[in-house]
């Protein structure tokens, strides 16, 4: 980044394992024109990782500064959204169609019933600890709801929702959570996504099967993603992660992904393994 910083006006960053859209610097030319108006520190033209960034060239030698004082504290995707926000960009800006993606490198269960991942490659990945699905939307074909849980490519697909629905991830045991992270609608064009919805942390489990007695709001959908670090004081002892829809929608909805990071998700898991 400190090398590029006088080579061009803009900087876009991207990886080695990239599936690009065809035309994709036609596109971001375009879309660079239209907000020639509006001041922007950082568009996204993909919601993978840091994938798809584009940055202004002049930005990069703070940037470059900014990474090397705290890359040892959060890694490479979690540090940019601070940064946008240091500049004063306060929302993040994502411009659709998306134009770079790529397979994430998991290995997953072969049982077909378990929503619980086996451990992946990428030690910056989701953790998505042993849990339990349920939902009051429509089920359709093979897209049931427990495939929104898993670390594949697969998704959970259903129709006509209404305000009130849900989808509620049940913790086998109480974590530590860092960060949740919710896609919803296509890669690519976004379509499909849930136009109005929130994420909610549960805690206090009662019964049987066992449903979180309070919830806490997390954050409202943006363009149909939520991706929120979360404070130590609201991530310890998550029992539930709910997506509840908070207006009628008509047509095809696509919950993609639920992602979630513990915190020392190691050290929980032997912990729980002494009991």
């Amino acid at each position: 980044m400190s090398f590029a910083a006088k080579l061009s006006e803009y900087f876009l960053l991207l990886e080695d394992n990239v599936l690009c859209a065809p035309n994709f610097i036609t596109h971001i030319h375009w879309k660079v024109d239209t907000m020639r108006s509006d001041p922007w520190v950082l568009l996204e033209f993909s919601n993978m990782g840091f994938l798809g960034k584009l940055f202004h060239s002049r930005d990069l030698p703070l940037l470059a500064h900014f990474l090397l004082l705290f890359y040892k504290e959060k890694p490479l995707d979690r540090l940019i959204p601070h940064f946008r926000t240091l500049l004063a960009q306060k929302n993040p800006i994502l411009c659709r169609p998306f134009l770079f993606y790529h397979r994430f490198s998991y290995y997953t269960s072969n049982d077909s019933q378990k929503a619980t991942p086996v451990r992946k490659k990428n030690p910056y990945g989701p953790d998505n600890p042993s849990a339990a699905i349920f939902t009051d939307m429509k089920v359709f074909d093979v897209h049931f709801p427990w495939k929104a849980y898993t670390l594949d490519e697969s998704f959970f697909w259903t129709q006509n929702v209404s305000a009130g629905n849900h989808l509620t991830v049940i913790l086998k045991h109480p974590a530590n959570l860092s960060r949740v992270q919710v896609l919803t609608g296509t890669i690519v064009d976004g379509k499909h996504a849930l136009e109005k919805g929130q994420v909610e942390l549960g805690y206090d489990p009662e019964g049987m099967p066992q449903f979180c007695t309070s919830f806490a709001l997390l954050g409202h959908l943006l363009e149909g993603q939520v991706n929120q670090e979360i404070f130590k004081s609201m991530g310890y002892d998550v029992s539930c992660v709910r997506l509840v829809v908070k207006a009628n929608q008509v047509g095809g909805l696509i919950i993609r992904h639920i992602y979630l990071w513990e915190e020392n998700p190691k050290d929980m898991e032997a912990a729980q393994s002494w009991r």
